[in-house]
Parts: structure tokens; sequence; C-alpha cells
């Protein structure tokens, strides 16, 4: 007997549940797939997709058109089922027929008209939801005889609308959610308004690259710029990689294995507009400055604009991230797409992918040309913070913190210890030659070593001098190091931080520590150090003194409190979790609150920069 393949009992209770459960916000990206995909089958030069309103009724329908092989009326009506496709193979990796259909149901219950021309004849189908049924369904439509069917020949209609018939084409409408709905103006739900160059910024934006010769054009009634209320006229929209050419400097570097690849784009505003460069080079649309993951040309996990900027120092992109854009580019076998398409996962065991799980990349592969464009974006600052960060080092080196080497990756460049051929990727324990008590009596219970992470803080002891030419041990140089700290005192700055009201933002995997100069507690001790200080020198001199010294402990404290959360790594009572919370923004704020215990300090401190500031300058004889 052979086996018997599984069945559907309730496919109606399926289907809703499918189409209900989608995310409407790949709606822009289903269609436009589809019939890009389309337009590839299309003679060279005629490989064309079109983006415009179409008026039904005296409302604005947003309607996708492309050239490629069309669809007579049984493959129209196949084309319409879920989980069905005309002209393309089926594949999970591939873009199967689920997604435009989906998305598009769940917004446009109304409808979706669908008319498709092949060799000269044009015939349409509508589906949508039927109330009566309770389901999603292909409306009939009584025809001129009486009679009524589900697919039916418009080729007149479509020929007095103007739509040539001497090639073959698709078109699909969105008819909403009602027919008062303009799918233009709201293309996501009604009451959704949406900027009106929203349909061509959610096209560029997601994908990397077009079919090979299709022009994509979209009506003036929805891009940037004047076009605002016509229709008629349209303006071609380009992939990023089509502008690369107008910007300063772009380079792709690729990662040992060739399996991902890191693209950094140099793409400033322009010197006399407020647009980038690559936004005046590509006018249907509003280009900004991003990060993506890029998976067989199109762009997954987009972080743009505040989420960018908030994003970008775990990419080693602290200052810059307005002019920076990051493109991590993965091999067809590193990803897979979710059901829906709208995230990439890893193909083990389908959790998901993000960029931050490739910020080390990032990092390690950043030419020196980017790194001078941060350094050029960097704000400048009278603090020199390299006392702060020395203490911080000294007060960290007591827990003898080994850098987190061993921690599980998902990257495919991982290695095992085992496998590694040269050296180790661990850090090896610190041997202090200094007998704490706890470990000589475990070291003769047991006779053997004792734990080397459980280390105890270091006792005061005779320093001894070592030989001139000296440097740290191997060992002593995998330990821990501090974070980077840097002091933000533009609004503008802290806002994309996300340090409103917070003290400090950590980023571990970057190991840079972002301080508000603006936060309240830098202000209250300043408050306190002005009506002791206000008479020891020139006013703004002084006010200015206070600030800095003001800021620069509250850095200190906001620092010592993310070396003691580091040295929680020691501890087994401590998760990752754990360290998370103790390094979140909260938790560093309410160190900074504690101002008194550092104001002494701050007091000597700004007493020097006001007497340094009151030295007079030595004149030339």
């Amino acid at each position: 007997m052979k086996a018997e393949p599984l069945n559907i009992r309730d496919k109606r209770f399926l289907i809703n549940r499918l189409i209900e459960q989608a995310p409407v916000d790949t709606l822009v990206r289903e269609f436009f797939k589809n019939a890009d995909e389309s337009a590839v089958g299309a003679d060279l030069g005629n490989r064309r997709i079109e983006v415009y309103p179409t008026v039904i009724d005296g409302v604005r329908k947003l309607t996708f058109w492309n050239t490629g092989t069309g669809m007579d009326d049984k493959e129209l009506k196949q084309a319409t089922d879920l989980s069905s496709s005309i002209n393309k193979e089926m594949a999970l990796d591939g873009n199967f027929g689920i997604g435009a259909k989906v998305s598009g149901l769940t917004m446009s219950r109304e409808g979706i008209r669908y008319r498709s021309c092949k060799d000269g004849i044009v015939n349409e189908v509508v589906i949508g939801f039927d109330g009566e049924e309770g389901t999603y369904v292909r409306f009939p439509a009584e025809l001129s005889d009486g009679s009524f069917d589900t697919i039916y020949d418009v080729t007149e209609a479509a020929r007095e609308a103007g739509q040539i018939t001497t090639y073959d084409w698709t078109e699909v409408v969105l008819l909403g959610q009602s027919e008062d709905h303009d799918t233009v103006a709201e293309p996501l739900g009604r009451g959704k308004s949406l900027d009106r160059s929203y349909i061509p910024s959610a096209i560029f934006r997601r994908f990397a690259r077009f079919g090979e010769g299709v022009e994509v054009r979209i009506d003036v009634a929805m891009t940037k710029g004047g076009g605002k209320g016509e229709t008629g006229r349209t303006r071609r929209l380009k992939t990023l990689e089509d502008v690369l050419g107008e910007l300063p400097k772009h380079e792709r570097v690729e990662a040992p294995g060739g399996e991902i690849a890191v693209h950094y784009i140099h793409d400033p505003k322009h010197e006399r507009h407020s647009h980038s460069l690559s936004a005046l080079a590509n006018p249907a649309t509003s280009s900004t400055t991003f990060c993506a993951l890029v998976h067989k040309g199109e762009r997954y996990d987009i972080k743009s604009k505040k989420a960018w900027s908030a994003a970008a120092p775990n990419f080693g992109i602290p200052f810059g991230s307005k002019v920076l854009t990051v493109e991590v580019e993965l091999s067809d076998n590193v990803a897979l797409p979710n059901q829906y398409r709208d995230g990439l996962t890893w193909p083990d065991d389908r959790s998901s992918m993000v960029a931050q799980d490739f910020d080390d990349y990032v990092r390690e592969l950043m030419p020196d040309w980017v790194k001078e464009v941060i350094r050029s974006e960097s704000p400048a600052s009278d603090d020199n913070l390299d006392d702060l960060q020395s203490d911080l080092q000294k007060l960290l080196d007591e827990f003898r913190v080994p850098t987190a080497t061993l921690s599980p990756s998902r990257r495919p460049s991982a290695l095992s210890t085992e496998r590694a051929a040269d050296g180790s990727d661990t850090s090896d324990p610190v041997d202090l030659n200094t007998d704490f008590p706890e470990t000589v009596e475990e070291h003769e219970e047991n006779g053997a070593k004792g734990d080397p992470n459980k280390s105890q803080r270091a006792k005061q002891k005779k320093v001894r001098k070592a030989p001139d030419g000296s440097k740290l041990s191997r060992s002593a140089q995998s330990l821990e190091r501090v974070p980077e700290i840097k002091i933000l005192t533009d609004p503008e700055e802290i806002a994309e931080k996300n340090l409103r009201g917070r003290a400090g933002r950590f980023y571990k995997d970057a190991q840079t520590l972002f301080v508000n100069g603006l936060y309240s507690a830098a202000e209250r001790m300043a408050v306190e150090l002005d009506a002791e200080l206000r008479t020891s020198g020139e006013t703004e001199v002084v006010r200015s003194s206070i600030l800095r010294a003001s800021r620069k402990f509250m850095a200190f404290r906001v620092g010592k409190a993310t070396c003691y959360a580091i040295s929680k790594r020691l501890s087994d009572d401590w998760s990752s979790d754990d360290l998370d919370r103790a390094t979140s923004p909260e938790s560093l704020s309410l160190a900074a609150d504690d101002y008194k215990q550092s104001i002494s300090q701050a007091k000597r401190y700004a007493k020097e920069l006001i007497k340094t500031a009151d030295v007079p300058e030595e004149t030339a004889a």
C-alpha cells in the first residue's frame, strides 16, 4: 500500500488565517518582485515596470504594471490560487507564489484586480473577501449576455482605456478596504497616510538591484519633488548601485571564505542642498543612509535615520552614520528568507538573522578612508579623557577579566577551539604569582589548580620593577579593555543615540560608552560647584571649567559602573541578561545620579582648569 499524503481538512480556516496574519508592510515588495521577475521575460529593450494610479469611480487605486509573458484565462485562474505561480519554479528559497496575494488581500479585502494580455487578448479576474461566504474568493462578474464568470475577456475595454495589446503584459490594481479607499495615498490601509514618495522609497530600500535590463518608472503622483496632484508623467527609479558613480567613494571588502562581503558607501549631503547626493541622483525617491543585510539582491533588517544612528556604534561607526551606508552582502547559502519575506533566518534552525550578527565583520574589514570619514564627522572636544580611561583601566585590571573570546558564534567564519590550527581562540588565565588564601587552600585540598575565573581583587603588595624593555605578557594583553568613552553635548546627537533623560549607553560589541553631557546630574553638580567657585576667576572661564569637571566626573561614575558590571562576567551567578541589565542606560543613570561622591574631586579639577586658564601667555621680548 502506498503512503498517503497529508491533506487539509478545513481549507477555509487555513486560508483565512494565512491571509489575516500576514504582515501588510511587505505588500510593495511582493507585487514589485512579481513584476520584476515577469519583466525579465520580455524582449531586451522592452523590460518595463510602471507604478501609477488607476482611477475607478473617481478614486485612485495603486497599480503595478509590467511587460513579460502574459497569462491566458486558464493561467490567470491558476495564478490567483494560493501557493500557485505561472512561469516560475516553486521553491522555499525562491519567490514562491504566496506573498503578493496574501499580503495584498490583508490590506485589500475589497479586492485585487488582475489583468493580463497574452497574444493580443486581455483577461481579467478580481479576488477579495466575500462577507457572505466568510472567506476569500474570485468574484463572479455579470457579462453582457446575462451570464456570470470569474475570468472574463476585457480586451475591448482595455483598448478603450488606452492599453496596448500588441505585446504581453500584466497589470495588478489594489482596490483597498472599500470603494472609496485611495490606495495611492494610503497603500497600507485606511487612515495610514504615508509620505508621497513611500512606494518608490520602499522599492529603493528593499531592492539592491533590479532584473537585468529592467527599467522602472513611477508616476509623478507618487514621487518627491514637482508633480504633486498630477498624473500621466513618470520618473525613472534607479537602484543605489546605479548612482554609485555620483558619490565620493565606495568600496566592497570581501571577508575570508568568500561568503560575506561588506560594502561601505560614502553618501554625504550636497553642499547647496539638504538632500544626500544619492537622493539628488535619483529624484524619484527619498534616499538616506542605512545599514542592511543583502541576500539575493534584496535588503533585510534595514536600519535608517535614528535607528541607524543608534545602532551604528556597534558597527564601529560612533559618528558619521548620516553620511555612511553599510551593506552586509551574504552568499545564497548563508541565509534563508522567512515565510513572509520580511526577514532572514539562519538555515540550521530558522532563528532570526539580523545585521548586528555581522557587526564584527564591519568593524574588522573597515577601510582606512571610512575611518577618516568617521574622524571628520566626530564632534570637536577640548576634553582629554586619557587620564580618566587610564584610571578605569586600572580598576578593571584588578578583576583580571579576560576578553569574551569564547562566546558562541553563529557566524560562518567562526571556528571551534579544537579545529584551530594556530594558537587558541581563548584567553589564557593570568598567573599573578600571588598566593591568595582561598586559592592556596583549594590547591592543597583538591590537588589541582583552582578556577582562574574566580579571581579575587588584588591586594596591596610591594611593587617590583620589571627589567628594561619588558612588556605585558600575552595573557595580560588578553584582559578586557576599558570601553572608549565619548561625551556628547549636542542635543541632536544625544537624541540620535537614544540618550534623552539617560546618562549613558554602553555598546558592548564595539566597546564604546557614550555619556550624555547634558544629563541632569551634571547640571546639578555644576550648580553646587558654581556656588563655591564663581568668584575664583573670569565668569566664562569658571562656568566652562565647572561644566567640563562636572561632565568628566559624571563620565567617570558611569564608566566605573560599567567596569563593575563587566567584572560580573566572572560570576557564575550572573547571566548574560543580568549583565545587559547592569549596563543598561537606566542602571548607568542611577550611577551618574550619585554625584556627591565625586564633587570634591570635581572641585579640585575645576580649580586646576581655572588656574591654568588664568596664567598669562608669555610674549616675545
